[in-house]
């Protein structure tokens, strides 16, 4: 017997948004990426990291190019590179690799943007060879390259294919006309189903992002994307509602019954969850709807961190952040300093977080209730020999009493309610200081830049 959908009144909204708080004025990413969400770093230019004493990474590698800027956007992007400068960043990116010792085993590789496959063919091809030389992968863990439709090319997917990449995650975003020029996308609905096309052909497993709460956008136009790309062969989609940075175009364009205000969000991602499960679609995370019939389903994230709170992710390329032993770095956000950095045997850092204790105990909800999974009370006492209650009293209560969450036994669960929020939840056990920190950030941010 199919399962009811989740039914919300008026009161419970009241109930709701009184267990979830005010929330931060700002997220620059999914709250259970924090502190990538909530980056409060320190300024200390050309500081060296970490080395690692462990046998694997996680690695992420940022080619920043892109044809145009969407209106939604505010990453470390570059628009109009030619190709003596794509050369020089990646001759950069090899050499920056050389900081990572050989033979360290590759746990996971995930090649972000920008666009990858702005990249010409030849030189990503040049980029994985020096990687995967470097960095024997480990574990049945895929790799993962970004693209555009309008981008990837016969020559991009033979690469990638003969270079053990194992899925492609391409950003359509939308597959309606009016609303790929509301922001400023500038492939066709077309250009994207014949590049799902190719990339279906090739082999390689597909991902789409698809976006909800663009202006212009209906559910109904929603589920049609979403069929379409069913009807496609599409294997797993990834499923966002609309991020606002204030200083990007698409805030200024949206009307008042555009924005995602808490009734309106719920509404949506209700609609979502029935939309993909009517199509034969499994939620396997908050963000994430896979057909478990296919190879997707065997895909997972391998960790950055482990339950302490200790890194070992390693980022490469301008803006990239990595994650190593407590503390969170950051490379030069501008391209022609990363590069000069690095040719003149310099470290591209030019930012960091130094992760506290409450840091770390956030990062432990967040890697648990944050991404789908229960929290362990016990394991959490065990790790920072403090119980959970203790920590968090506050929230959790308020959370307890508000629906939202649930104990069984020694674990915490978000309720079916509670799960529709999650990154609201999430929120309520970030540091009181990162909080703040984010609303006094609403007005100081810079177009273009991914803080």
């Amino acid at each position: 017997m199919p399962h009811a959908p989740l039914q919300l009144t008026s009161l419970d909204f009241d109930r709701i948004a009184t267990a979830l708080g005010p929330p931060p004025s700002i997220a620059y990413a999914a709250a259970h990426a924090y502190p990538a969400s909530a980056p409060a770093y320190e300024t200390r230019p050309c500081t060296e990291r970490e080395r690692l004493t462990g046998d694997s990474l996680r690695l992420y590698v940022h080619i920043p190019y892109c044809n145009y800027r969407c209106s939604f956007c505010f990453f470390a992007v570059r628009v109009g590179a030619q190709r003596k400068e794509m050369e020089r960043y990646v001759r950069a990116m090899q050499k920056e690799l050389e900081w990572t010792e050989p033979g360290t085993k590759l746990t996971q590789m995930f090649v972000g943007g920008g666009t990858p496959t702005v990249l010409h063919s030849d030189l990503l091809d040049d980029l994985l060879t020096s990687i995967f030389d470097r960095l024997p992968s480990r574990g049945d863990n895929v790799h993962v390259v970004e693209a555009s439709p309008e981008s990837i090319t016969r020559e991009h997917l033979d690469v990638l294919k003969r270079q053990g990449v194992g899925r492609v995650s391409m950003g359509t975003q939308s597959l309606e006309e009016n609303v790929l020029g509301k922001v400023r996308r500038r492939h066709t609905a077309q250009q994207t189903l014949d590049a799902c096309q190719l990339v279906i052909e090739s082999g390689l497993m597909l991902n789409i992002d698809l976006m909800y709460g663009l202006p212009g956008q209906t559910q109904e136009s929603f589920r049609r994307d979403f069929a379409a790309l069913a009807d496609l062969g599409v294997q797993s989609l990834t499923v966002y509602d609309l991020r606002l940075n204030e200083h990007t175009p698409v805030a200024g364009s949206l009307t008042d019954a555009e924005r995602l205000e808490l009734e309106q969000l719920s509404r949506w991602r209700l609609f979502v969850q029935q939309t993909a499960s009517e199509l034969g679609f499994t939620q396997t995370r908050w963000h994430t709807f896979k057909r478990l019939d296919t190879v997707a389903a065997k895909h997972t994230h391998a960790p950055h961190h482990d339950r302490s709170g200790r890194g070992y992710q390693m980022g490469i390329g301008m803006s990239a952040r990595s994650h190593l032993g407590t503390t969170v770095y950051r490379n030069h956000e501008r391209s022609p300093e990363f590069i000069e950095r690095i040719e003149s045997n310099r470290s591209p850092v030019e930012q960091l977080i130094e992760l506290k204790e409450d840091d770390r105990k956030t990062q432990f909800v967040t890697s648990s209730l944050g991404d789908g999974r229960p929290l362990d009370l016990k394991e959490y006492e065990r790790t920072f020999e403090t119980p959970f209650s203790v920590d968090f009293g506050d929230p959790l209560e308020r959370l307890l009493m508000g629906g939202l969450i649930e104990q069984h036994k020694n674990e915490l669960h978000l309720t079916e309610t509670g799960r529709l929020f999650y990154d609201r939840v999430t929120f309520n056990f970030y540091p009181p200081r990162v909080i703040q920190w984010l609303n006094e950030r609403k007005g100081a941010m810079r177009p273009g830049t991914n803080p």
